[in-house]
């Protein structure tokens, strides 16, 4: 006899809106049986109003026929578009809708109106964002925006476009689903570190993740632990905060935050200590197990934990809580969907209202302990901005569209591949432009691998490089050029010992030709009048302001070999099945270390249930750089060429040709690791009890064997589609671009 299901309506304690409580027929809980239970808002405070949402919803849960999201069309017939949100969006993909969303309430300018569109990448305190601040004119001590800090700061892209007439500014936010996916992430960290440390430690792992990407401080605040220590600095900080009343809580307020803090963490310990008294009556002293034990006891708690009730009200309170922030945001306009849950935010301000409009905008983009509390930061995922910003060191305002970027490398010991998410920006973008600090000089790995990917995008025309920080670069010997040729040489260190190697001699070659003279050097950016600076700043300005799309005038084509591109496949998949072994523990690789058990039931669960490819694990942007890393050396040596190109017009032919792949790689990598294999991703996160840590290690390595196979001679059917199916996209492109030689050709010469 199947199971029945139903759902009752509840309200949390002190909250006006009522949520739905059910099970899923079509989800499965923590013992891998369908009917996870779920709590979701239905976006009414009206009792009645709720109990028909749900008496509707129970007739749903009764009829089989409609649990597919092939009977969903049927379903919108019969119910309440919030019951067909409610039930549908737990088993729909997850899509990137964010910037599609901008797009709709704010779009970008057209390049005809003569916009440029300038990427703008780097490592994090790279200086990145205070550049953006010089670009668009906004005061370090009075304006704060873009925010930045010492520490990490841009974890979503942030859009700034230099156009004249009033402010507007869109801000597009998580999802209901993906913002309980990040509470849930962060509760059970929690709960792990709950089993053997103290209150401080839960609330570190709760109110700020690993990855410091999600961080709930800035939403709900941040635990007073009573420790007042000294910082012996403290006189050498500056507090990076606009300090007005519109994001600063009112002292009041924090009585009530410590207490709903402390009641959570609490929670949180009180459900850990209980679980570990059961395990250790059946197990024995956790503190006496072995390493392999013990991590399957503490992944047992964890799963204990999630799949109990009071796991799921804390969910729900904080869920709650969330939503009550953006309560208090009483200027602009949201976007919502059926359930309430916004999905965007807009406003729009006259010239002379820049102060009230940035401070506004402050809610979604600010990070000063000051606001923690009340900041809505974490939930966004996107912003766009568009007023008449300009430089105060330049006479002309230019037309920019500003791509700010979240730093490479955002988290220590992340792939320093550039993320699938950010690669359509190189295509997009007219100009790329690399930020590194001058201190650093190109040495930080995740910088060199991010001209090693635009190089082998084809982009090496689009690229500059920006070095910050030069008044902290001092030295008897460094003066004037001397200076100057001291900071490229890390330019040229990763030409000629990364790219020569990995891309082709000829590639780091003509790189170097082109950033000698698309390199700019500038210090004190972070002063509101960088006087030093400002020379090199108008020479980037014009070099930003003047790009355009590079023209493509081919003259000849190359011939490539198709055996030879058999090879550089084997050997792209060679290298990221070796990478992941080495981060799966299952072999030993220089760069690739095991990977934390927790970390890897993390990124499980994001395949399995199709979340974006956010995490510092990045199994997507993996294969689609090793992809494209040994297709690019492939198509820098073709076995001959038609006609006599020079090097300049080989080089042009064989870029386009490079990009012409590159745009095709994120879809095909996309799903051969995401979409295809999600069921096998789903039966690796859902491995229960002694021994699944090592299990979902195998299983994901038996993920990669069936989709990313790396050919020899003894190959099955299956390899074969993998190397045809490369191949197709490969040559393809050459193929695509071979046209457009010839019609060009043709075109110029007729009469």
């Amino acid at each position: 006899m199947s199971q029945s299901y139903s759902a009752a309506a509840k309200k949390n304690p002190g909250r006006k809106a009522w949520l739905v409580e059910f099970r899923h027929p079509l989800r499965n809980d923590a013992n891998n049986k369908p009917g996870r239970k779920t709590r979701k808002g239905l976006g009414t405070a009206d009792q009645a109003d709720a109990q028909r949402l749900v008496d509707q919803l129970n007739t749903l849960l009764q009829n089989e026929a409609l649990w597919s999201l092939g009977a969903k069309g049927e379903a919108t017939k019969l119910y309440d578009q919030r019951v067909i949100d409610i039930f549908y969006s737990e088993i729909e993909p997850r899509t990137g809708s964010a910037r599609g969303l901008r797009d709709k309430l704010l779009p970008f300018p057209s390049r005809g109106d003569g916009y440029a569109h300038v990427a703008l990448f780097g490592v994090p305190g790279a200086g990145k964002t205070t550049l953006v601040r010089q670009l668009i004119g906004t005061h370090p001590k009075t304006e704060h925006f873009p925010a930045t800090s010492v520490n990490r700061t841009t974890t979503f892209p942030t859009e700034v476009i230099l156009r004249d007439g009033p402010y507007e500014a869109v801000v597009t936010f998580l999802s209901e689903h993906e913002a309980r996916f990040e509470i849930e992430e962060s509760l059970s960290a929690a709960i792990v570190e709950a089993v053997t440390g103290d209150a401080r430690q839960v609330a570190r792992a709760f109110l700020e993740k690993s990855d410091m990407r999600f961080r709930l401080k800035y939403v709900l605040g941040n635990l007073d632990t009573g420790e007042s220590e000294r910082d012996p600095y403290d006189d050498e900080e500056e507090d990076d905060s606009a300090g007005d009343d519109l994001t600063v809580p009112k002292p009041a307020d924090h009585q009530v935050t410590q207490r709903m803090l402390n009641g959570y963490i609490s929670r949180i310990m009180e459900l850990t200590k209980a679980l570990r008294g059961t395990l250790e009556i059946e197990q024995g002293s956790l503190d006496a197990m072995s390493s392999d034990d013990r991590n399957a006891a503490l992944d047992l708690i964890e799963e204990q934990a999630v799949a109990s009730d009071e796991f799921i009200e804390l969910v729900s309170d904080v869920l709650d809580e969330l939503r009550t922030k953006f309560d208090e945001v009483k200027v602009g306009n949201f976007e919502k969907t059926t359930t309430g849950w916004p999905s965007a935010w807009h406003i729009k301000h006259g010239k002379g209202q820049r102060s009230d409009f940035l401070a506004a905008v402050r809610f979604f983009s600010d990070i000063s302990y000051r606001s923690w509390g009340r900041l809505l930061t974490p939930l966004v995922n996107g912003m766009r901005v568009v007023g008449p910003f300009k430089p105060t060191w330049a006479d002309d305002a230019p037309r920019l569209v500003l791509m700010d970027t979240e730093g490479l490398g955002h988290k220590a010991n992340a792939t320093a591949d550039l993320p699938d998410q950010v690669l359509p920006l190189l295509h997009e973008a007219d100009v790329i432009l690399l930020v590194d600090s001058a201190k650093n000089g190109m040495t930080n790995f995740a910088a060199g691998k991010a001209l090693e990917g635009v190089v082998n995008a084809g982009h090496t025309r689009k690229l500059a490089l920006v070095f910050t920080h030069m008044d902290a670069v001092k030295g008897d010997n460094l003066k004037g050029q001397s200076k100057l040729d001291h900071i490229f040489g890390g330019v040229r260190n990763v030409a000629e010992n990364q790219l020569a190697k990995n891309v082709s001699i000829d590639a780091a070659r003509y790189l170097l030709e082109h950033l000698a003279n698309h390199t700019f050097f500038v210090g004190r950016i972070d002063e509101a009048d960088p006087k030093p600076a400002k020379p090199e700043l108008n020479r980037l300005l014009a070099h930003l302001a003047a790009a355009q799309p590079p023209v493509f005038m081919p003259v000849a084509f190359p011939v490539y070999s198709p055996d030879k591109l058999a090879f550089a496949i084997q050997e792209a998949a060679r290298d990221f099945r070796q990478q992941w072994q080495g981060n799966l523990g299952l072999a030993p690789h220089p760069e690739c270390k095991p990977t934390p058990w927790q970390s890897i039931k993390a990124l499980s669960r994001r395949y399995a249930e199709g979340m974006n490819d956010n995490f510092w694990l990045r199994p997507t942007s993996n294969l689609i750089a090793a992809l494209s890393a040994a297709i690019s050396r492939a198509l820098e040596t073709p076995i001959d060429w038609t006609g006599s190109p020079t090097p300049q017009q080989k080089r042009e032919t064989i870029d386009r040709i490079k990009t012409a792949v590159a745009i095709q790689l994120p879809s095909l990598s996309t799903r051969r690791l995401r979409e295809d294999p999600q069921p096998m991703w789903y039966e690796a996160y859902s491995l229960r009890g002694a021994g699944s840590t090592f299990e979902r290690r195998m299983r994901i390595e038996g993920i990669y064997e069936r989709w990313v196979p790396i050919p020899d001679a003894r190959s099955e059917r299956f390899v074969f589609d993998f190397l045809d199916e490369i191949r197709k996209v490969v040559m393809g492109a050459v193929e695509g671009v071979e046209r457009e030689v010839y019609g060009l050709r043709e075109a110029n010469s007729a009469p």
